[in-house]
């Protein structure tokens, strides 16, 4: 007889799912499942009731009925919001399971041994960029987050992994907009005024925020500027139609300052251009990306820095090579930068057409990783020396076996920057295994 729903089953968590579930498998007379379960940790056991079954794969989705063998780290979780906001999925244990249950899944999917994952002891108020999702009604207006797999929205009032500069941001917009009437953005019937916010902090006290409107002329971007005491700078976009397009198009500012200046990473950082969200600790990652897993520095007459950003490795490369050559294709950063903005592929053919050839290289690519083009350029441009950071183990496993051919991996180090999640910053370490002919 098949799995039904509703059925109990028990599950040993052995691995963490890109949400954050815990994953094991469940045998049912000759058939092997997986199971994916909220709430459960790699080394947990637990009565799960079965929710969802997948229909073009063995795969379950349940909830945790009893935890038969819980993790010594359980505790209640502290957030009001938790899990209709399922942001912070790992919010159930302590940093210290978070870190074991992370290294774990790192090593059984990944095949990466990290000797520990890597943070500090702030699990709160660490996150200096965040973005809200508007909702609710005039006069009632929610900032929040879409709920997983949907677009119901989930309230974020007083976020727990926010710095405190965004939550006052939050508290103080939500505030005036309710006060102002306005409208927020409804997608069923496509009417509506504010629809994004992004707020971002340098942990000091400077915030900026950022409408995104559904209406060009926007009372939200007309009246909330001068209701609003907590940022140091405000821009506005716009974002018509349908779609998620968070960003919008049409930045420009509307009042005050238009960047935060980020000491730990040496970042100036416009209202929508990359901040890293846990600054302390990506800085930490990025030291690590330009150096050596020993923690020595590579030297030379030419480095490589491939997906720049705003230039906190190109600054770190520059201390320990003649030249540094930065490649960034968003315009925004791209000018900070002072380069033409250029994807990575182009930059490498044209170093390789003219002759260009690094000591070092550093990427540190999007969440899809180098990718198959990237690749075969840096196979043959053949760099002897290759470090990568990566936000996705996926991609970077799968660059890494793309690079294969002509690179080893000396170390893999796993860095804790949103903890509460299971996010990992991932720095890699590739030497060349043959001499360049």
């Amino acid at each position: 007889m098949s799995v039904h729903v509703g059925q109990i089953v028990t599950v040993h968590a052995e691995v963490l799912s890109r949400h954050g579930d815990g994953v094991g498998w469940w045998d049912d007379a000759g058939t092997r499942y997986e199971v994916h379960v909220p709430e459960l940790v790699p080394g947990e056991v637990a009565r799960v009731r079965v929710v969802h079954r997948a229909r073009a794969r063995r795969r379950l989705f349940g909830q945790v009925e009893t935890y038969l063998t819980p993790s010594s780290g359980r505790r209640p979780p502290p957030c009001p919001h938790h899990p209709t906001c399922a942001g912070c999925p790992l919010m159930g244990v302590d940093l210290a399971t978070q870190r074991a249950a992370k290294a774990a899944t790192l090593q059984r999917v990944y095949g990466f041994e990290v000797a520990a994952v890597q943070g500090d002891d702030r699990a709160w108020g660490y996150r200096v960029s965040s973005k809200r999702v508007v909702g609710g009604a005039p006069g009632a207006i929610v900032l929040g987050s879409f709920r997983r797999g949907s677009h119901d929205l989930a309230d974020m009032t007083g976020c727990l992994v926010d710095h405190p500069d965004i939550v006052r941001a939050a508290d103080e917009l939500a505030a005036a907009a309710d006060a102002l009437s306005i409208e927020p953005y409804d997608e069923a019937s496509g009417r509506g005024d504010l629809r994004y916010v992004w707020l971002r902090t340098d942990g000091r006290g400077t915030v900026l925020v950022t409408l995104v409107t559904a209406d060009v002329h926007s009372r939200a971007a007309r009246l909330l500027p001068g209701r609003l005491a907590v940022p140091a700078g405000i821009a506005w976009a716009l974002a018509l139609g349908p779609g998620n397009n968070m960003r919008g198009v049409g930045l420009r500012p509307l009042w005050g300052r238009q960047h935060l200046d980020v000491p730990e990473t040496g970042q100036a950082v416009g209202p929508m251009g990359f901040l890293q969200p846990n600054p302390p600790i990506a800085a930490r990652a990025q030291r690590a990306v330009v150096g050596m897993p020993s923690g020595g520095v590579v030297r030379g007459a030419l480095a490589f820095d491939l997906y720049a950003g705003s230039g906190a490795t190109t600054r770190l490369l520059a201390a320990h090579f003649d030249r540094v050559e930065a490649c960034e294709a968003d315009p925004e950063h791209a000018a900070v930068l002072g380069v033409a903005p250029e994807r990575a592929e182009t930059f490498l053919s044209r170093a390789r057409a003219e002759g260009r050839r690094p000591q070092l290289v550093v990427a540190n690519p999007p969440r899809s990783g180098l990718g198959e083009a990237v690749c075969r350029h840096l196979l043959a441009l053949a760099p002897p020396r290759i470090h990568l950071m990566s936000c996705d183990p996926r991609s970077l496993a799968a660059d890494l076996e793309r690079l294969a051919p002509g690179y080893r991996v000396l170390a893999v180090r796993a860095y804790d920057t949103l903890p509460q999640t299971p996010h990992v910053e991932l720095v890699a370490w590739l030497v060349a295994t043959r001499r360049r002919a």
